[in-house]
């Protein structure tokens, strides 16, 4: 009797909870914090000497996150990423980066690259894997 109580109130439960997209954290996946406005990065990236990676993202999209962890899998990547860049975490609706992105489709994260001079190095689609991730990384930092 006690279940056939407690499975329609589970299922009812469960309906309520929203689905939380998961989102990319810097912290746990680099080690470093990221930052969220793109203009701030390239001025602080001018005077560190270090370009900026710019991962744009719509987390409402559960996967979103897991493609940009994907790209990141290695140890090797991640340490030049921490090396390298400045790293920024926004979204599509993002001034700094809302006309680079355009209309391309929002279903995955894109990273963005900018020079020390604000211009843009090079934009793609982050759901790409591990090894594609540590290749484009190497290119990006000529190791």
């Amino acid at each position: 009797m006690k279940s056939t109580f407690l499975l329609p109130l589970l299922l009812l439960t469960l309906t309520l909870t929203p689905a939380r997209a998961d989102t990319f954290d810097s912290r746990a996946v680099l080690g470093m914090t990221a930052g969220v406005s793109v203009d701030a990065a390239i001025k602080r990236g001018k005077a560190d000497k270090k370009r900026v990676l710019v991962f744009v993202l719509d987390e409402k999209k559960t996967s979103n996150a897991s493609h940009i962890k994907g790209m990141l899998e290695f140890d090797e990547t991640k340490k030049l990423v921490q090396d390298h860049f400045l790293i920024v975490v926004t979204d599509f609706k993002n001034k700094g980066v809302r006309d680079i992105v355009g209309k391309d489709p929002t279903d995955r994260p894109v990273y963005v690259l900018f020079n020390t001079d604000g211009t843009v190095v090079q934009k793609g689609v982050t759901a790409m894997g591990g090894s594609a991730g540590n290749k484009l990384v190497k290119e990006w930092t000529g190791k």
